[in-house]
């Protein structure tokens, strides 16, 4: 078993702050933005996961070694379980956009229907 990490942590950590950074202003930026408020919980989960992800999967890559065995693996079973969450969450992301494409097209279509049956007024 090697005793240093996968990679170089001065190659690791600047990436991983710097993502920290980009992740932190989405979420600052997703938090003003306008939408509709199941997608902004949704999103807003998901960023704060990310805020969690990459400092341990800078750890996994940059601090913990596979001398380390047991750190190791319960390191990169942190990584998997938070990237299993992400993805769960993206899948929710998508099904509540459909939902939401629905009810708009529905809602849309509503409308359409009241407009051609209301008689048109004469200009005046």
């Amino acid at each position: 078993m090697s005793s240093t990490p996968l990679l170089p942590a001065w190659v690791v950590l600047p990436v991983a702050a710097l993502m920290l950074l980009v992740v932190a202003v989405h979420l600052l930026l997703m938090l003003k933005s306008e939408m509709p408020a199941s997608r902004k919980r949704i999103r807003t989960l998901n960023g704060w996961i990310m805020l969690f992800l990459v400092p341990v999967g800078a750890a996994a890559f940059g601090i913990v070694s596979p001398g380390e065995p047991r750190l190791f693996v319960l390191t990169w079973s942190i990584v998997i379980a938070m990237l299993l969450l992400l993805i769960g969450l993206a899948v929710l992301d998508m099904v509540n956009t459909t939902r939401l494409y629905q009810r708009e097209r529905d809602s849309l279509g509503d409308h359409l229907r009241k407009s051609r049956r209301e008689p048109e007024k004469p200009d005046q």
